[in-house]
């Protein structure tokens, strides 16, 4: 049997190891932080804008729940501003939570001795702010039709921006329409 012999190899052939050079590390840095720079601002708005969408449903939520159960119990429901988590603020600003309860004997303002709490929402998040357009709370009659207003706009927005029921850029609007129907309308 003959035996045969293998050649050796060349150090520079493919099959040898090669390590990584210093310059093609800095450089693959590089454009690694060149590709965060350009990603960074519009995962930010990205981010923005799906946190208006939660804030938004949120209160979505909410006003359809208080328009199911005034006409489930055949009696006024109101959602409104909340700062103690017990009664109405007053104020046209969300942002600090709100309340839905069963609305009895006095329009618009809780009497805890006979309005039941059904909901409470907290405060929205620091840098958050919803606002609506006018009347500082919402209350639907026993046949689902809001009482008080025909209509309204709440804009929910991140407090930089500047928000309002008219504003049309960086902002979420819950628009409801006379009969009690609620729809979003998102502006980016």
């Amino acid at each position: 049997m003959a035996r045969t012999r293998r050649a050796a190899q060349p150090q520079n052939s493919p099959a040898s190891p090669r390590g990584v050079s210093m310059i093609e590390l800095m450089v693959v840095v590089l454009v690694l932080g060149i590709l965060s720079a350009i990603a960074v601002p519009g995962f930010k708005s990205t981010i923005q804008s799906s946190q208006r969408t939660v804030y938004a449903n949120q209160l979505l939520e909410d006003l359809a729940f208080a328009r199911s159960e005034a006409i489930k119990r055949g009696v006024r429901v109101t959602v409104c501003p909340s700062t103690d988590s017990s009664s109405c603020s007053g104020s046209t600003s969300w942002a600090t939570g709100w309340i839905t309860f069963v609305d009895l004997p006095t329009y618009g303002t809780r009497d805890t001795a006979t309005d039941t709490l059904l909901r409470v929402h907290e405060a929205l998040a620091s840098g958050w702010t919803a606002t609506k357009n006018n009347n500082s709370f919402v209350t639907f009659g026993p046949l689902g039709t809001p009482s008080g207003v025909s209509a309204f706009t709440l804009a929910v927005c991140a407090t930089s921006a500047a928000c309002d029921t008219t504003t049309t850029s960086s902002q979420t609007n819950l628009v409801m329409s006379s009969v009690g129907r609620v729809r979003i309308e998102s502006y980016n």
